[in-house]
């Protein structure tokens, strides 16, 4: 089985355990997972900004509520014929750990773009 190479455009994460970035590959097209995401990161996001309309690069930050701590959320959006690719990165602003709440936290924002994309 070949592996497909998908160059990811946002920034590397560091050399620490408080970040991740990835990508994934969705058969919705970019209207609906773009419709999707600006739901999910509206209701759950404490700011959100369009950087890049025609790009569509979307930052997002989200507060721990207990601490208060931020944690930063960018999305690279990219279409090609029937799929659009998610490229996401979730990293905390401060301390070395997180534990795993960003990693949780991306899984759960893909599982969500595809349940409001099926409802």
């Amino acid at each position: 089985m070949a592996t497909t190479f998908v160059k990811n455009p946002l920034p590397p994460c560091p050399n620490t355990p408080n970040c991740i970035r990835t990508h994934h590959a969705f058969n919705f097209r970019i209207e609906h997972v773009f419709e999707a995401l600006t739901q999910i990161f509206e209701k759950e996001a404490k700011f959100v900004e369009l950087i890049d309309p025609k790009r569509i690069e979307i930052h997002a930050v989200y507060q721990l509520p207990i601490f208060g701590f931020k944690d930063d959320i960018d999305v690279i959006m990219e279409e090609n014929p029937g799929v659009t690719t998610v490229f996401i990165r979730s990293s905390s602003r401060l301390g070395a750990y997180d534990f795993g709440v960003n990693k949780r936290r991306v899984k759960r924002i893909l599982r969500k773009i595809v349940d409001k994309i099926k409802n």
